[in-house]
């Protein structure tokens, strides 16, 4: 059976696998992160050396953070300041010696879905991933919708709200609704504290009575619901799918679906309008290598496609 190569290089840790072409993960384990491009790169060409000696590697697939183009160029690259302007694809290409793609992270995630999740029945859907910051991919027609920049989808870049007293300074999504600035953040900021926590702690000192934990939740809520709404009355998905370690929480997700649904009702104009479901996604820390490696199976496959039509035309 063919065997794949999916690499999620995140802002903390790169964690990669060997996969075949039914999507078992046939091994997978994780390293630190390079603050360094070139360190990154080389990393890379050792995960895949190491896999070489023992299987014979079709493809590789690379889910990055980032505004990441269509043919492998990334335009940003989120905490990793090296990869940005630069053509991902290419380099690694030429450094490994096999057909390499390139996506960013969300998108890879709600890829991972389509294939082997809770996207499997949907053709058109919105995959909203919470964590350290936000992000987002949209899904038409079954296939990613990047939009005329590469920039479709990017949740977190949503303006959330004005946060100073002049109403002049505007905060994203990231900043108020993610785990980190919009939970995490913003309890040590009211609360003074410098200890480190997460999200977890947070609702547990939530529902040991803490208010102060009570109101930044409440806040979280909020601005994430918003978020969402917002989507949900602008693309109208099938579904939409929340990823992220917190999704794995069933409680999260009932009193999220329950604050867009609130929102709904206090809107005069939609009172007969039908808005889809939250759900949480399948994949949790693994949606970055299982995306990466169906977009390198598809894009193998597509180049196949398109080297026979052009083998036909020559012919003709």
């Amino acid at each position: 059976m063919k065997k794949y190569i999916g690499i999620d290089i995140g802002g903390t840790n790169i964690k990669y696998g060997l996969l075949d072409e039914t999507g078992t993960i046939l091994h997978k384990s994780k390293s630190k992160t390079s603050t360094k491009g070139q360190e990154i790169i080389s990393r890379v060409k050792e995960i895949v050396a190491t896999y070489q000696e023992n299987h014979e590697i079709v493809a590789v697939g690379i889910s990055v953070p980032g505004v990441v183009e269509a043919t492998g160029f990334m335009t940003t690259g989120g905490a990793i300041f090296d990869f940005y302007g630069i053509h991902l694809k290419d380099i690694l290409e030429k450094e490994l010696g096999v057909p390499v793609s390139v996506e960013n992270d969300a998108n890879s995630a709600a890829l991972a879905e389509k294939w082997l999740g809770a996207g499997k029945q949907y053709a058109n859907y919105f995959t909203a991933v919470v964590g350290t910051g936000i992000g987002g991919a949209i899904i038409i027609n079954h296939d990613i919708y990047r939009g005329a920049h590469a920039t479709a989808g990017e949740f977190g870049f949503m303006i959330n709200k004005f946060i100073d007293a002049d109403d002049t300074r505007l905060a994203s999504l990231s900043l108020t609704g993610s785990v980190q600035s919009g939970l995490v953040q913003r309890y040590q900021d009211e609360t003074g504290t410098t200890s480190e926590l997460d999200g977890e702690q947070i609702f547990t000192l939530a529902a040991a009575g803490d208010t102060n934990a009570q109101a930044v939740i409440d806040a979280f809520y909020h601005h994430l619901a918003i978020g969402i709404f917002n989507v949900l009355v602008t693309l109208d998905p099938e579904v939409v799918l929340v990823g992220g370690g917190i999704s794995a929480n069933p409680a999260f997700i009932q009193e999220l679906n329950r604050r867009v649904r609130a929102l709904q009702a206090g809107h005069r104009d939609m009172e007969n309008m039908t808005l889809a479901e939250i759900r949480p996604c399948h994949f949790l820390n693994d949606a970055g290598i299982v995306g990466a490696t169906y977009k390198a199976m598809k894009s193998c496959k597509e180049e196949n496609v398109e080297s026979g039509k052009n083998e036909v035309t020559a012919l003709i």
